[in-house]
């Protein structure tokens, strides 16, 4: 698709007005607002209602050529009749489009995402009128009729609007809204909850959208405020369906406000302001240019649920690392990450994920590798890009080529640095042929260790395959192919199996190279020669920005040009190959294509879908390190709102905006990639995170900590005066005031699930002269570690069950506060309350952890599953694979019969075995089956007897598709063979038994 067909892809699904540029056949370019009522695929050409800009008149249009339109923007905030036949045409023939929408499974899923990351941000109310005279009207039945002056002024700022903000990446999103319910604050109008106004162009008025849209933060005066302040947390989900608890949200606000003096419910217009940091639209259109020129990376691919197998890479690149404090689970990820196009790394807390991160970033730098590392906050590339900066040779720093990108202040303090490491460097002899010796040398060293890697990759695939014969054998009937796969394949493997050595730690850590001093040096020189590129004359554009001096402003304006063209940011890449910076910050490197060699993202179990494919696309490989056991991104998105759009857009559970983080997605999405558990816990005493281990981690952990302490937990048990705030508990604070002043001496982190309870705790610190430590929720804490954490639960008799339902499960919550303790971990509650609100049988974490820490941590541990390959879960259902298992038996036994020959054929066109029938031939789209079986006839004939067809991305669930399933199956039925669909889930599994029918076939 290219930028028209995308947006008219848009306007038809979103029911919204195209503003388009159109050249007749005289050549003359006219202006028209257009609303597609139709397609026809024969000419290309649209049916629509259309309007004349510059005349505000309004006409049908039964034919307008697509190839005529010069340029096509949708309008925001119009609206025009969604044609439904035409929305359900295009999803069930996508080949009948496919000359005008390449590609639009996809492309649905990345309009869903953008959709959502417009409309995860916190909005506000500002001095700012949509269309002057508008604001403030009243509003009957959900529908504004225009005055004529009106109706043009619309048209006009659209218009405008719609100019001014092509040429900006950052926007404001104003929306015109119907007030359903407004609360009054001495800091202006809170607006909890409203309707949006759209522009129904052709009947000249503005028409209420249908869904009720639910502000549970809104920004008051530059202050974020949240709709807890007035509607107390175990009544937040009235907020749910508005419409029918309207009146006891009033109520419960009034009540519980009582100075604010009633809520505002009167349905006037008012304009809601949101600020769009990023277009992602147009980053998304490196995406679909990608598969324009069908140069599809890796990691795009698997987001899409495209990779079926993983690619075979023989290549072993040398392990370079930055320290010995390494284990066997870190070098096979460092390893794993250079070697292949996807992977994820499980880092569960105090597995040494950051130093991980710094080796395979120091691995990727000296092979010649250039690496974009991300993550959606600072504080994880903050803390990389330090500890990059730190190391030293011979106590000096070595100048990296690693720049650390970003907001204004990180470009001018990057700038700095740039300057500071030329400087440093340009004088430097740096001799090329010493270089290459000691690379040469480094590289000869780790060789035994690059062979031991890869022959513990060879003994996992090994018993991979082992367990599908088994598992074939368990299910298989056929009496002939059960002794084929019992007495060669699988005697062969395990004969193989049996003649590799196991690899163990202790024969890893002897292999890795332990002259530090010599590996610094070379790093030390080898930076100095990238930074002195720098002088090099066709870097003098990007020199003279570094030495500019005078407007700092005028400096990071022309330096951040620099980066945004493409040939500038490949000869950035000579100089500077590791580029540290936010996901959404990557948005200035270049255009969206993949100039980097490797991308890395950190904390991606907190990172959101959308914001997150901005850096992926810049890559061609992709690690992901994060832990879905831990805290997931924050959404503001009214879940209304992503219903909606789940529902206009036909998307499935492992897109969904709200549910998944982009580790969470690329799980589910990618079946053939591995997961990479990093088992090694070095930081909590061994009582601590031994609760973690069994509840959330499958008891996978292997505990190293050497931490030594004779009470590592301890509860304290406190009542609280009835008269106490809610969600507040003072004699807690009072005992964190106690503890914190007996115990100067450590490092120490306060942590309670609720603000109330935060902000009493922080004014009874300030109130005793306590600065230097603070109190906060769980996100305060996610990557950090103290001596000790005092964890206030504030569960008291103000506490109600919806309250407690929110808090008992909460394993991001509980996982994360607990795993923060190194030395000591104390839980402050009120037993009472906690059985009062407990039900005996139901799930309940937090009681078992009170009780664990009751108990000195002898009590039983209920484990949770938790739904990630690294801790031994398999990426499909049990029925998936019975289902598989029994097709494929009965395709089996019809068409094994003895004296018969068989060939086997791999990815095989769909209509070299249809006969060519295009009708039938585009039901299939992948265009081709993964896997067919031929009889032999004689006389070089052959009838296919089997396909298996590996098209398992969309959903069963979904009738229509279940019915083309229905079709498929009969159609090829009508040819005498058998068709087995593969679900992508089961892709991995599938691709070993294959394998195994494919050695069998052959021997026939």
């Amino acid at each position: 698709m290219n930028t028209i067909t995308r947006n008219l892809f848009r306007a038809i699904h979103e029911g919204k007005w195209l503003s388009i540029e159109y050249k007749n056949k005289n050549g003359e370019v006219t202006k028209y607002w257009i609303g597609v009522e139709d397609i026809c695929m024969a000419d290309r050409s649209l049916h629509v209602s259309g309007l004349h800009l510059a005349k505000y008149t309004l006409g049908d249009f039964p034919r307008i050529y697509i190839d005529s339109i010069l340029s096509a923007g949708v309008i925001e905030g119009s609206w025009h009749p969604i044609n439904q036949k035409l929305v359900d045409d295009i999803r069930r023939h996508p080949e009948a489009y496919k000359d005008l929408f390449e590609h639009p499974a996809n492309f649905k899923i990345l309009n869903y995402l953008a959709d959502c990351s417009r409309l995860d941000t916190t909005p506000y109310q500002k001095d700012y009128a949509l269309i002057p005279g508008l604001d403030g009207e009243q509003v009957e039945s959900g529908v504004y009729h225009l005055k004529s002056e009106q109706y043009r002024d619309i048209i006009r700022r659209f218009q405008y609007r719609r100019t001014q903000e092509k040429e900006k990446k950052t926007k404001k999103l104003h929306q015109l809204c119907m007030n359903l319910l407004s609360i009054p604050t001495s800091r202006g109008m809170y607006v909890l909850a409203y309707r949006k106004m759209n522009f129904d162009v052709r009947r000249r008025r503005l028409v209420a959208d249908e869904e009720v849209t639910i502000c549970r933060e809104f920004t008051l005066d530059g202050e974020l405020q949240s709709i807890r302040r007035f509607l107390p947390e175990e009544y937040e989900e009235l907020l749910e369906d508005f419409e029918r608890n309207q009146e006891e949200i009033k109520d419960r606000i009034t009540q519980n406000n009582p100075q604010i003096k009633g809520v505002d419910d009167r349905p006037y217009l008012l304009t809601v302001t949101r600020e769009i940091l990023l277009d992602l639209n147009e980053e998304y259109e490196g995406i679909m240019e990608m598969y324009r020129q069908q140069k599809v990376t890796a990691p795009i691919r698997a987001f899409f649920g495209e990779l079926t197998k993983r690619p075979v890479r023989t290549k072993q690149y040398p392990l370079a690392l930055l320290n010995r404090r390494i284990n066997l689970d870190q070098l096979l990820a460092i390893h794993h990450g250079l070697k292949y196009p996807l992977s994820y790394i499980q880092g569960p807390p105090g597995t040494g994920k950051t130093n991980t991160i710094l080796n395979t970033i120091a691995t990727a730098f000296f092979n010649e590798k250039t690496v974009l590392f991300t993550s959606y906050n600072n504080h994880p590339i903050d803390s990389v890009f330090e500890q990059l900066r730190n190391i030293r040779y011979r106590g000096n720093p070595i100048p990296l080529p690693v720049i650390r990108l970003g907001n204004t202040e990180k470009v001018e303090e990057a700038l700095d640095e740039i300057k500071r490491l030329y400087l440093q460097t340009k004088e430097m002899k740096v001799y090329a042929r010493t270089l290459e010796r000691n690379r040469d040398d480094k590289i000869e060293r780790t060789a035994r260790l690059s062979e031991l890697l890869k022959r513990y990759e060879e003994i996992l695939d090994l018993r991979e395959r082992k367990e599908a014969i088994e598992r074939l054998l368990q299910a298989e009937q056929n009496l002939t192919f059960r002794v084929e796969l019992q007495s060669r394949q699988l005697s062969q493997i395990e004969k193989r199996i049996s003649g590799i050595e196991e690899v163990r730690e202790e024969d890893a850590m002897p292999l890795i190279d332990d002259d530090e001093e010599k590996f610094r040096k070379y790093l030390y020189y080898i930076s100095a020669k990238y930074i002195q590129r720098l002088g090099e004359p066709k870097n003098q554009d990007l020199l003279d920005i570094v030495l500019m001096e005078g407007s700092r402003k005028l400096q990071v304006t022309e330096f951040n040009r620099y980066l945004s063209q493409e040939e500038n940011m490949k000869k950035f890449l000579r100089i500077f190959p590791v580029v540290i910076t936010t996901c959404i910050s990557a948005h200035r490197l270049g255009a969206p294509k993949p100039y980097f060699d490797m991308v890395i993202m950190d904390e991606a179990s907190q990172c959101n879908c959308a914001v997150s494919l901005v850096p992926i696309i810049r890559g061609k490989n992709l690690m992901l390190v994060g832990d879905p056991q831990q805290l997931s991104p924050v959404i503001v998105l009214d879940p209304k709102n992503n219903q909606a759009l789940k529902k206009r857009y036909k998307i499935s559970r492992e897109y969904d905006y709200m549910e998944n983080s982009i580790y969470k997605t690329y799980l589910a999405c990618d079946s053939v990639s591995d997961e990479i558990l990093l088992s090694y816990h070095y930081r909590c005493h061994e009582k601590i995170i031994e609760f973690n281990n069994k509840k959330y981690y499958n008891g996978k952990l292997k505990i190293r900590s050497s931490v030594q302490e004779d009470t590592p937990l301890v509860y304290l048990d406190l009542e609280e005066d009835p008269a106490a705030g809610k969600n507040t508990a003072p004699a807690e604070a009072a005992k964190i005031i106690e503890f914190v002043q007996e115990n100067r001496d450590k490092k120490i982190g306060i942590i309670t699930p609720f603000t109330n309870q935060r902000d009493c705790i922080n004014q009874k610190l300030r109130e005793n002269g306590i600065e230097d430590i603070q109190c906060g929720t769980v996100h305060a804490f996610q990557g950090d570690e103290k001596d000790i954490i005092l964890f206030s639960l504030a569960v008291t008799d103000q506490t109600f069950a919806k309250t407690y339902g929110w808090l008992k499960n909460n394993k991001e919550l509980i996982n994360v506060a607990t795993s923060r303790a190194k030395e000591k971990l104390i839980l402050l509650s009120s037993s009472r309350n906690l059985s009062r609100l407990h039900t005996h049988g139901e799930d309940d974490d937090l009681f078992e952890l009170a009780e664990y820490i009751q108990t000195k941590g002898t009590s039983q541990v209920t484990p949770k599953t938790a739904e990630t390959r690294a801790l031994g879960i398999k990426p499909y259902s049990a029925e998936t694979e019975t289902a598989f298992l029994e097709t494929l038996n009965h395709a089996l036994s019809n068409i094994l019969v003895t004296g018969k020959r068989y060939t086997v054929q791999r990815e095989v066109a769909i209509p070299q075995v249809l006969g060519g029938n295009r009708q039938e031939c585009e039901l299939f789209h992948t265009g081709r089956f993964d896997f067919v079986v031929y009889e032999r006839q004689g006389a070089g004939k052959e009838l296919p007897v089997l396909a298996i067809d590996l098209d398992g991305k969309e959903h069963l669930e979904d009738e229509e598709i279940r019915e083309r399933e229905r079709q498929k199956n009969q159609i090829c039925r009508n040819y005498n063979f058998e068709r087995i669909r593969v679900d992508n889930s089961y892709a991995r599994r599938y691709n070993y038994m294959k394998e195994i029918l494919i050695d069998y076939f052959r021997k026939l």
